[in-house]
């Protein structure tokens, strides 16, 4: 028996491919452990492919399961990949999982042919699943972490204990991976890159965050142990890599697990290996900064988001702006770099109420900005527009006042990679105002950029191009009309036509 994992594909309608899809790489070598298959039992279809080769690929292995993981801006890719592999092999078992399946499993069964949706993390899920179509039972009734379809209606076998102790997972199936392939991470020291998964979850609820797969069972929040971290950071350098993107959505969960971690890397004792990672801001002291700089760990990308202390507290972000100041210090005493995450107009709701980011305040997180950069303490940011992604509360608040532009978003996406958000018109900021703001921080953050260095040119130029579109405004699209391959809230075709 063979089965596929893929991504949805890319040469079909471009994004970004920075990475492999690590849940996919997690679920092969759980799989290959977990059940009957062998590594040669298990064909895994990256970005790079279109969809001709996947219906190639099928019928050169006759795969008996076909499963596709993919997040909310390449659903439209995703749902028409699926339609046309169902259209192709209709007795073909296909399953969809990831974040967006997670966060709406109905409107992917209610929009495409997809036989089953996984509803939260994949490892134990798929194996239970290989292991019942090995011995020819497809009935899911009693498998949990499903919805499907039975006699017509969409029935939810309800929730799948997540994995408590992420030790006990293999390691990702990097062998499998050509990393020349993947562009990385665009501020880097090395172009042979990849990245580490330490923990799962997080135990805040910013408004703009979207964690479904996290969120779905509880324990919600779990790490690994530095042990075995260090462990996959070693067979990662045996592989050749030299820069590795810790991820998760901030080290320091807490303080004395990210000590032990940064410790645990650091007596590895690879002087030519380079680290990036996120943190909070609010969890930090000049320790952990030393110990930064005694693993190697050369950029930290620093949630902020506003320098107002009224929109952090709005947003749930459970910070203040003096903290953020305190960490950009211990940062700069320790000569690490920083990339700050910046975002224009916050929204929250108190008692019912939508409140938003002022354009002053919009205005008063640049100026900050450039203050911290003149003051040696940041070198990058982020500039963008909060966008609503489905399982962030932000998503729900939207929607409940009348500013839901979710079809926008996806239409915007095709020529604006950065910068999406929402029609802020009916709150009193004109368009003009919104996109000279947005230009200043585009402007900002360039600036930033030619003065502090370490852009891959040669591998992320194209980002250029989307800056350009993003500060010249060409990133009007054209609502499309609604077809039968229709995503979320109404569908749009493949592709998208820019207006001028």
């Amino acid at each position: 028996m063979k089965i596929m994992l893929v991504d949805p594909p890319a040469r079909e309608d471009d994004y970004d491919k920075a990475y492999p899809n690590l849940g996919i790489l997690q679920l092969i070598s759980y799989v290959v452990e977990q059940t009957a298959l062998t590594d040669d039992d298990v064909v895994f279809l990256d970005q790079f492919h279109s969809l001709d080769d996947h219906i190639r690929q099928i019928e050169e292995h006759k795969p008996a399961i076909y499963g596709i993981s993919f997040a909310f801006l390449t659903q439209r890719l995703a749902y028409y990949t699926i339609n046309e592999v169902k259209k192709r092999f209709p007795d073909l078992l296909v399953i969809a999982g990831g974040p967006h399946p997670t966060s709406v499993p109905e409107d992917v069964l209610e929009n495409t042919a997809a036989d089953i949706v996984c509803i939260g993390e994949g490892e134990t899920f798929m194996a239970e699943v290989v292991n019942k179509v090995h011995a020819g039972d497809f009935d899911f009734s009693k498998t949990l972490g499903v919805l499907h379809r039975v006699d017509g209606k969409m029935v939810n076998t309800g929730r799948r204990p997540s994995v408590a102790d992420l030790d006990t997972l293999p390691f990702m199936a990097w062998d499998r991976i050509d990393f020349t392939k993947f562009v990385g991470q665009h501020y880097c020291k090395s172009t042979r890159q990849s990245c580490i998964v330490i923990s799962r979850g997080c135990p805040y609820h910013c408004t703009f965050c979207s964690l479904p797969v996290w969120r779905v069972s509880k324990p919600s929040v779990r790490m690994r142990s530095p042990e075995n971290i260090a462990r996959e950071v070693q067979w990662l350098y045996e592989l050749g890599v030299r820069e590795i993107k810790i991820v998760s959505d901030e080290l320091n969960i807490t303080l004395p697990w990210a000590k032990k971690v940064c410790r645990a890397i650091a007596d590895l004792g690879h002087k030519d290996l380079y680290f990036q990672t996120n943190l909070r801001a609010d969890k930090m002291d000049n320790e952990l900064a030393a110990l930064f700089a005694d693993m190697n760990m050369w950029l930290v990308h620093l949630g902020c988001e506003s320098s107002s202390d009224r929109v952090l507290t709005g947003i749930q972000k459970k910070i203040t702006i003096k903290q953020v100041e305190d960490t950009l210090v211990w940062l700069k005493r320790n000569n690490i770099r920083c990339l700050l995450f910046m975002m224009m107009f916050n929204m929250w709701e108190e008692k019912g109420e939508l409140k938003f980011e002022r354009p002053r305040e919009v205005l008063a997180s640049l100026f900050w900005s450039w203050k911290q950069f003149l003051l040696g303490r940041m070198q990058y940011m982020t500039w963008s527009v909060t966008t609503p992604m489905p399982g962030a509360p932000l998503f729900d608040i939207v929607k409940r006042h009348g500013l839901d532009q979710t079809e926008d978003v996806l239409n915007h996406w095709d020529s604006n990679k950065d910068y999406l958000g929402i029609d802020l018109s009916s709150l009193g900021v004109a368009e003009w105002k919104k996109m000279w703001l947005l230009r200043a921080g585009i402007l900002t953050k360039a600036c930033f950029m030619m003065v502090s260095g370490q852009f891959d040119w040669r591998r992320h130029f194209f980002r250029v191009g989307i800056l350009m579109r993003s500060f010249t405004g060409r990133w009007r699209v054209k609502r499309a009309r609604k077809n039968n391959n229709g995503p979320l809230f109404g569908g749009t075709p493949l592709r998208t036509k820019v207006e001028g």
